[in-house]
């Protein structure tokens, strides 16, 4: 018996030994657990990720993921894997889509994990990332941090991103005729901000190292980067740049027509040894030295290319007949992706760009990147039937327009309280069933919202009505502008508005039936599986300061909803049919009230 009892006690004391060599020597196997990841939270994901990143406590050896939408099978991205780091990049995801993510992981020492995750693909929102008055005069002083454009846009990356911003349109990054110059004053399109020419090294935003590091920032948090790219017209103004230009009347003249060298261009253009930009590369010009300067001076031999509009607009009109032009601008296209970094193209002007050369060049550039290229064009046509007729005129599948007949035709108006606000259900391109995808709605730009009037007078006010109306409706790409967000204390309000967008604003869109001339209200009715989506919008052009209340059909029966912009307290709960009670004050500032559920 006594030796039995010594038997076990020897056995515990061999057990218990054992446990404290494990623990004093380290050899306890950890678990593979996940220590850090931007889809870590619990609830469903709603977010405009263009990168999943997940770490691990251990290094990673083997990797297999799977995602899902509607339980079919994404085959187009990217997954790496980084020692204990891996990524899922390249994703395309439809908004308002929810994807299923199943990730198997093991690690070296034979661990393995099982992940699942539910990602909601947050709603797109572009921003127009400067102003016309950017690092001028009163600007420049009271706002000193936008000098170093390229690195603010960097710093602020991540707060960008934390509102619902996921694309950028950044301004015209290359070097132009003055230092001083917005960048549509195009002199070479290869030196971002490398080269000593045209009186500086960096161009009014910064170095080339910096924009890429901006780019670089943007990428890491979800947003895409787009470029300003001038087309139409180039602008030289130095003596090195004067040649003798043969005219269309037979005479000669001095014109400042000859860019060479052009110091980005040599470095980085593969022909650049074989020809240079000298007036046979252009149509015209408006300024001949010595004489008065007219609305384009025809050179000799020379025909206005076929554009939608007219060809001639400004300076050194650019010759899209010329087969060396055409070649050096797809390549620029290319290298811009792939090389720089940029995700897309927001083009200059484009309606007087030749039409045939802009549809090859968006093909060709489609299908020499590495991604999927975005493009929006300036075509200033304020009436949607134009604007379809140039969309036709181009003729290529991924051209988006900005929606200029929005703006002008209803937003003016509601601007100055002369519109029919039932009139907001069939309100420019956006609305267009035909076109209504091709559609980036904006409030105001650089061109419109300037401090004095060139072209047309800004949006001075219910400008939080017309913002309310692009950010929450069904289609189009709304465009938030810097300048209203940042320099015209516009942050506070607009990002409530962002915050609907990003979390509420999903599911079919609905005009309402009681739409009147002062009151125009709109319904996102939520996405069946998510029950905290939906949303009922309201938007006001009166002025006496009471309510409007509205019997609404809100898709949602029995729910408890309140006004997220703040406009307006209380709650309002939908009967069993899903209809409310709901309100939106008459009031110039305070006239717009967004409608959630309470979660």
């Amino acid at each position: 018996m006594k030796v039995k009892i010594i038997r076990k006690q020897m056995n515990l004391l061999i057990v218990v030994f054992t446990i404290i060599l494990l623990l004093l020597t380290g050899c306890k196997q950890d678990k593979l657990m996940v220590v850090d990841s931007n889809i870590l939270d619990d609830k469903v994901i709603l977010s405009s990720l263009s990168t999943v990143k997940v770490e691990f406590n251990h290094e990673i050896k083997q990797i297999e993921a799977i995602i899902k939408e509607k339980q079919v099978e994404i085959k187009d991205f990217d997954l790496s894997n980084e020692g204990n780091k891996i990524s899922i990049s390249n994703l395309s995801l439809e908004a308002g889509s929810v994807y299923q993510i199943f990730l198997k992981v093991s690690d070296k020492q034979g661990n393995s994990l099982n992940l699942k995750k539910e990602l909601l693909a947050s709603n797109p929102t572009l921003m127009q990332a400067f102003y016309w008055e950017l690092d001028k005069g009163e600007y420049a002083k009271k706002y000193p941090e936008e000098h170093n454009f390229w690195q603010l846009l960097g710093q602020r990356s991540e707060e960008l991103a934390s509102v619902g911003i996921s694309e950028l349109w950044f301004p015209p990054a290359n070097k132009v005729h003055e230092p001083i110059d917005e960048g549509y004053g195009t002199y070479d399109l290869w030196d971002l901000g490398e080269f000593d020419q045209a009186g500086s090294i960096r161009t009014k935003y910064g170095t080339k190292e910096e924009l890429e590091e901006a780019i670089d920032s943007l990428h890491q948090v979800g947003i895409k980067a787009y470029y300003d790219v001038v087309f139409n017209h180039r602008i030289a103004a130095g003596n090195q740049n004067l040649e003798v230009v043969p005219l269309a009347t037979g005479e000669k003249a001095k014109a400042y027509t000859k860019l060479s060298p052009l110091k980005g261009r040599e470095k980085y253009y593969s022909r650049a040894q074989e020809w240079q930009w000298d007036w046979r590369a252009f149509d015209g010009v408006d300024h001949l030295v010595g004489k008065e300067s007219l609305k384009g001076n025809l050179f000799l031999g020379k025909s206005w290319d076929n554009s939608y509009a007219k060809d001639y607009l400004m300076a050194l009109d650019v010759d899209y007949e010329n087969e060396n032009v055409r070649h050096e601008l797809k390549e620029w296209g290319a290298w811009i992706i792939n090389q720089i970094g940029f995700d897309g193209f927001r083009i200059d002007t484009i309606q007087h760009t030749e039409s045939e050369y802009m549809k090859q060049w968006l093909s060709y550039v489609q299908q020499n990147t590495e991604k999927k290229t975005f493009f929006v064009g300036e075509a200033w046509i304020r009436n949607t039937m134009g604007l379809n007729f140039f969309l036709y005129d181009v003729n290529h599948p991924d051209l988006t327009v900005f929606d200029f007949p929005l703006r002008k035709n209803y937003f003016e108006k509601m601007r100055d309280g002369s519109l029919n606000m039932a009139a907001l259900s069939r309100a420019g391109l956006v609305n267009n069933r035909r076109s209504s995808n091709k559609a980036v709605t904006f409030v105001d730009n650089h061109d419109t919202g300037r401090d004095h009037k060139e072209y047309t007078y800004p949006i001075t006010k219910r400008k939080y009505q017309a913002y309310t109306y692009i950010l929450l409706r069904e289609t189009g790409l709304p465009m938030v502008y810097w300048k209203d967000y940042y320099q015209d204390n516009m942050k506070s309000g607009l990002d409530k508005l962002l915050e609907a967008r990003t979390h509420y604003a999903y599911g079919p869109g609905r005009e309402v039936e009681n739409n009147d001339r002062d009151t125009y209200s709109y319904v996102r009715e939520g996405l069946k599986n998510i029950p905290s989506t939906g949303l009922v919008m309201m938007i006001s052009q009166g002025t006496s300061g009471d309510l409007t209340t509205k019997r609404i059909d809100s898709g949602k029966s029995n729910t408890e909803f309140y006004d997220i912009t703040g406009n307006i307290e209380g709650r309002v709960v939908t009967d069993g049919e899903g209809y409310g009670e709901f309100k939106v004050r008459n009031d110039e500032n305070t006239g717009w009230s967004v409608w959630v559920p309470v979660i």
